[in-house]
């Protein structure tokens, strides 16, 4: 498991309402469908015949990807979760990617959390990255630049319920300028984490 759903397990900061799958391997959708279906009221909410399957299983979004790039590091084992989750620094590479893709304030508020939570310098970042999609150097510029490109993010503000004080709040104005701060501060190398057990 990765995603939103996945740094929630390992740090609840936020509320995160569906689940992302990846599998190395190539899929044929019914045949991992069908086998759901006959356990639980299932909708396809994107069809499609192989390798992406997007659905509400029992009323929980459920994504199924082939994603055929390697791990950083092994999948970690956590008691309260009965599927490995990628590790802290695979879920921040491809937090990083969906940033540069489409900077979603969820994205932005993951990665933040992860950054925090673990200590991952942005160079390390960028060059796991590098490693683990197999793009150019070039691509480290293009990283630094949508980490402080917020007008997307903004407009998607409402869509993120974090957690304080054990409670769901939704993200406030005033705490999402903390984070672009965050981000431009990292950006302009004015604020590195310190690494932990990278």
């Amino acid at each position: 498991m990765a995603g939103g759903t996945a740094v929630a397990i390992y740090l609840n900061h936020r509320v995160s309402v569906d689940i992302d799958l990846f599998t190395e391997k190539e899929f044929y959708c019914s045949s991992i469908i069908v086998p759901i279906g006959q356990r639980y009221v299932t909708t396809i909410t994107n069809p499609a015949e192989k390798n992406t399957l997007t659905a509400m299983v029992a009323n929980v979004r459920f994504s199924l990807f082939h994603y055929p790039y390697p791990l950083l590091k092994p999948l970690v084992n956590k008691p309260e979760c009965n599927i490995g989750l990628a590790s802290p620094e695979d879920i921040a590479a491809m937090k990083v990617v969906a940033i540069t893709q489409r900077g979603s304030a969820k994205d932005f508020v993951d990665l933040h959390a992860l950054i925090g939570a673990f200590g991952l310098p942005l160079d390390y970042l960028i060059v796991q990255v590098l490693k683990k999609y197999g793009v150019s150097g070039d691509y480290g510029y293009q990283i630094k630049r949508s980490l402080v490109y917020f007008d997307d993010a903004v407009r998607s503000l409402g869509d993120v319920t974090v957690m304080r004080n054990e409670k769901e709040v939704r993200l406030d104005r005033h705490e999402w300028t903390k984070i672009e701060e965050f981000f431009k501060s990292l950006v302009l190398g004015r604020y590195t984490p310190q690494a932990h057990n990278l």
